[in-house]
């Protein structure tokens, strides 16, 4: 799987260190070993790797054009996008949000494990915490339509959301049906996958 994390990172050119494909690799086994018991991640193996690992690192260059200081990844899950990410920000300060004290206590143990110290988790729903922060991300979570306001409401004044989504056609179903109008879709690319994936940047300000 190294091999594959390397060319993934390559083909997406993502500046990286040894140490960051080592980390990622074991973060690889570590969801491998406790996804049957937990539920974690639909996919194993290469699958994991490139739906999910590899997917959550195709917002990297992007999310470096964003001047922040603080991020939280909402229904953190395994720990996707958060933990990828974190690895590739370390001077960041993450917040993985999940409510579910098994997959709260499989990403307490990554962040031991990988001696992550920019990240920290937050067993509670979204709407419960209290702190803003710079960028708020998320994928595999429920739609704009639902839950925009609440995500909005926990940004700071010049913070952004950062969701990594599908086909651009439903990405704008959801963005009327929720009554967003300063947005972009960024289009970005997945290396051996085969699908339409998009990043879709929301401001509680103007996005230019």
């Amino acid at each position: 799987m190294k091999k594959l994390i390397t060319e993934g990172l390559e083909k997406s050119g993502i500046e990286y260190t040894e140490k960051q494909v080592e980390l990622l690799l074991l973060y690889y086994n570590e969801i491998s070993l406790w996804n049957r018991k937990l539920g974690l991640v639909n996919a194993e193996g290469e699958k994991l790797v490139v739906n999910h690992i590899l997917d959550s690192l195709s917002g990297v260059n992007l999310l470096k054009k964003y001047d922040f200081k603080t991020a939280a990844d909402a229904g953190s899950g395994a720990g996707l996008p958060g933990i990828p990410l974190s690895v590739f920000f370390p001077d960041k300060k993450f917040t993985l949000i999940e409510r579910s004290g098994n997959r709260c206590g499989f990403l307490r143990n990554c962040k031991e494990l990988f001696h992550l110290d920019n990240i920290e988790v937050a067993e509670s729903g979204l709407e419960n915490i209290s702190d803003h922060y710079d960028v708020i991300t998320f994928r595999a979570f429920r739609d704009f339509t639902e839950y925009s306001d609440i995500l909005i409401d926990k940004l700071t004044d010049t913070g952004i959301l950062f969701a990594y989504k599908g086909k651009e056609s439903e990405i704008r179903k959801e963005l009327n049906t929720s009554g967003i109008n300063s947005f972009k879709i960024e289009e970005v690319e997945v290396p051996f996958l085969n699908e339409e994936r998009h990043i879709v940047i929301v401001g509680k300000q103007n996005i230019s």
